[in-house]
């Protein structure tokens, strides 16, 4: 088994207005910083390249874009959040998988 050290930038994705409102992480893969027969090597690398990546600028997102949360008329109103859409600071962090990265959900998840 291999240990691939994923880079990724993460925010928070708005699912839906049921139960009060309910969010859920979405993430962007950024970059694979190698890959390792074991993990306390990856581990170790995933380390090192979090502690150089602290100081990378973070993106702040406005949903599905800048009118996104805003009614008809233009002004900011929770009850028009779209779906789907990336809000706040986006955080860049570092796993070990077992797998080169992907973009994650694979589908956006429904509120059941």
């Amino acid at each position: 088994m291999t240990f691939s050290v994923n880079v990724y930038s993460v925010g928070r994705a708005y699912g839906g207005a049921e139960e009060g409102g309910w969010w859920y992480d979405v993430g962007e893969f950024l970059e694979c910083k190698g890959r390792y027969a074991n993990s306390k090597d990856a581990t170790a690398r995933r380390d090192e390249v979090a502690k150089r990546l602290e100081r990378v600028d973070q993106r702040n997102l406005m949903g599905n874009g800048e009118h996104d949360g805003c009614d008809p008329s233009g002004e900011p109103d929770d009850a028009y959040i779209m779906r789907g859409g990336t809000w706040g600071d986006t955080k860049i962090e570092v796993y070990v998988e077992e797998h080169t990265g992907a973009d994650f959900p694979k589908e956006k998840p429904f509120y059941e």
